[in-house]
């Protein structure tokens, strides 16, 4: 029914670091991801801001993720970076994206 699991996992995130980021306990994640215990109202909120999709996407209601816009505040490295990124040629974002992918990759 909920796809909090599937969802936590393409986003790469633990239990732990998903309940951090919601204001929950890891142990209430599990309980959600095995069925044990649906999660309240607010965590549903919480977890489709985090992940980025309808509370009906993420209760198994649709299958399409809607069109939701969670806007938040950039970190200044972020900031930085798309001032950075901004500046460059089209070749150099292609080496900056390629660069960033590499990183990504190696974990």
């Amino acid at each position: 029914m909920y796809r909090i699991k599937q969802l936590r996992e393409e986003k790469n995130l633990s239990q732990r670091a998903l309940a951090n980021l919601i204001g929950a306990s890891n142990k209430a994640v599990n309980f959600w991801e095995t069925g044990k215990v649906e999660p309240s109202a607010k965590f549903i909120c919480a977890l489709a801001d985090v992940f980025e999709c309808t509370a009906d996407y993420l209760l198994g209601r649709e299958d399409d993720l809607g069109n939701v816009n969670v806007m938040r505040e950039l970190t200044d490295d972020e900031k930085l970076l798309l001032s950075v990124f901004s500046k460059l040629s089209k070749k150099q974002r292609e080496e900056a994206l390629n660069f960033i992918d590499y990183v990504y990759s190696k974990g």
